[in-house]
């Protein structure tokens, strides 16, 4: 199999290539082995050099805003119930374009 740490940023993108080119690969074979064992080493690695932070409450309330639209007025009751302040929910909603309708907080 001849596989090896992921050390440094061009082991990252050769390992990267290796997955996209083994992307289809059985399970159980030799290629799904080989694609198995380089996404544990590709996320060993991820969470080690590129982590990924968890969202400002402001970027939590637009993403969930602009994905459940038809429950916004729900969303922000429970966003007020759960201590979210009424300026960071504004503060969102002043980023969307809402038509046909008016929303009081």
């Amino acid at each position: 199999m001849n596989l090896k740490p992921i050390k440094t940023e061009a082991d990252y993108r050769q390992a990267l290539a290796e997955v996209e080119r083994l992307f289809d690969a059985p399970v159980n074979t030799t290629d799904g082995d080989r694609l198995e064992v380089l996404t544990t080493l590709i996320e060993v690695y991820e969470e080690q050099h590129h982590p990924i932070e968890l969202p400002s409450p402001y970027e939590a309330i637009l993403y969930h805003l602009e994905s459940r639209q038809p429950s916004v007025l729900s969303f922000i009751d429970g966003l007020k119930r759960r201590g979210v302040s009424e300026q960071v929910i504004q503060e969102a909603l002043n980023e969307l374009v809402i038509e046909n309708e008016e929303l009081i907080i």
